[in-house]
């Protein structure tokens, strides 16, 4: 693109970008005010929730996409490969999906024949963001009545690889031929006047194509204006040879019994983790900042907090800090205790302040609790094998 044509890009990106926002967070405040005229009504709060939630995640959609092509373009992104099941990748993908169509009415189907290898080495991450931001594009392209179709096909099979094709197809409004040719260029929309939902903000296909040739993926996209969207992504996996599988070979993710330690400075949202965590079984302790959680982790008893979950930016004392106190604490489970960052701050240089800290893990906001469970098994499957 042309230094003029950027800098109009960027124009139509910061109005669009300006819309964008403003009507989730304008649902949300006039959701909440709905909700708190009628608080002795279940079914209208329950409605109010739905609402707020979904505002929510759409708010949250656009910041990771922002984000993520700000860290593409510094090269802070970079190819994950490590060892995961198809199938599990599959079915974690087709639940995702179905949230997506939740309130919605539009035929959702599925078709996964038979596939010779499930264990593969790949970038499981970023192929399924691929997965969402494209799925995503249909339920929001697709009116109700519609239909979207999730398929996954083998193409390629051998001893040390296999490729697979992994297709979402809809009966949505389509796009030109003319627009096809340029809709993985950033601040791109064909739809920005569409009154489907929202029109979006011109970068999630920009960032699916990045992160496509990232992982070295190749994306095809069929559509016509009026006659629906196949997209088609193709990924050539390692096969992952010495995985045998064993029967009861998952760790059931479970908080039964855990002492959890939530630092955060916003009241609402330690509670809100709180509660999510009390609800799989933690024992929680809140704390309001740094100072406070290194009080209430030296006149706790030896061992009694398995993890601390630590907000990073916080007043009177950070997360950093407080993280360094705990750790030169004069007893023995201070430099034993877990603790992760739970932080906005996904930059590579971000996780390494955390590091250097002391801290054990780097959590994004909000939370992700299976995430975390899954950090801690991995420290207690270590702690087994020493």
């Amino acid at each position: 693109m042309k230094t003029d044509e950027i800098i109009n890009a960027k124009s139509r990106f910061l109005a669009y970008f300006s819309h964008d926002i403003r009507m989730p967070v304008t649902g949300i405040i006039g959701m909440a005010d709905i909700a708190l005229e009628n608080i002795g009504d279940r079914e209208k709060l329950e409605d109010c929730l739905i609402k707020i939630k979904s505002s929510s995640g759409y708010l949250l959609s656009i910041a990771n996409n922002v984000l993520d092509m700000v860290q593409y373009n510094n090269g802070c992104l970079h190819k994950i490969n490590k060892s995961f099941d198809i199938e599990e990748f599959i079915s974690g993908c087709t639940s995702i999906f179905a949230g997506l169509l939740y309130n919605r009415d539009i035929n959702f189907i599925t078709c996964f024949p038979g596939l010779p290898v499930t264990r593969v080495f790949g970038d499981e991450l970023h192929l399924k963001q691929i997965l969402v931001n494209l799925f995503g594009n249909s339920v929001k392209y697709t009116h109700d009545g519609g239909e979207i179709r999730f398929e996954v096909e083998e193409v390629r099979y051998d001893n040390n690889t296999v490729t697979y094709c992994f297709i979402i197809s809809d009966t949505g409004i389509g796009m030109s031929e003319e627009f096809i040719s340029e809709m993985f260029e950033p601040f791109k929309q064909e739809h920005a006047d569409s009154t489907i939902k929202y029109s979006g903000n011109g970068l999630g296909m920009a960032i699916t194509k990045q992160f496509a040739d990232m992982i070295g993926g190749d994306i095809k996209i069929n559509s016509k204006k009026g006659g629906g969207t196949t997209a088609k992504v193709m990924v050539t996996f390692d096969i992952d040879n010495s995985f045998k599988k064993k029967e009861n070979n998952k760790l059931k993710a479970s908080f039964d019994g855990r002492n959890i330690l939530v630092v955060d400075d916003s009241d609402i949202n330690a509670e809100v983790i709180c509660g999510l965590l009390q609800q799989r079984g933690a024992y929680t302790t809140m704390a309001l900042n740094g100072r406070s959680a290194i009080e209430i982790f030296m006149n706790s008893e030896m061992d009694f907090y398995d993890a601390v979950l630590m907000d990073v930016t916080m007043p009177v004392m950070n997360g950093l800090e407080a993280t360094k106190k705990i750790r030169s604490l004069d007893r023995e489970d201070a430099s034993k205790v877990l603790i992760f960052a739970m932080t906005g701050n996904i930059f590579k240089d971000d996780i390494a302040k955390c590091r250097e800290a002391g801290m054990d893990g780097h959590l994004i906001k909000p939370v992700n609790l299976d995430e975390f469970m899954e950090k801690m098994m991995e420290y207690d499957n270590n702690k087994k094998c020493r």
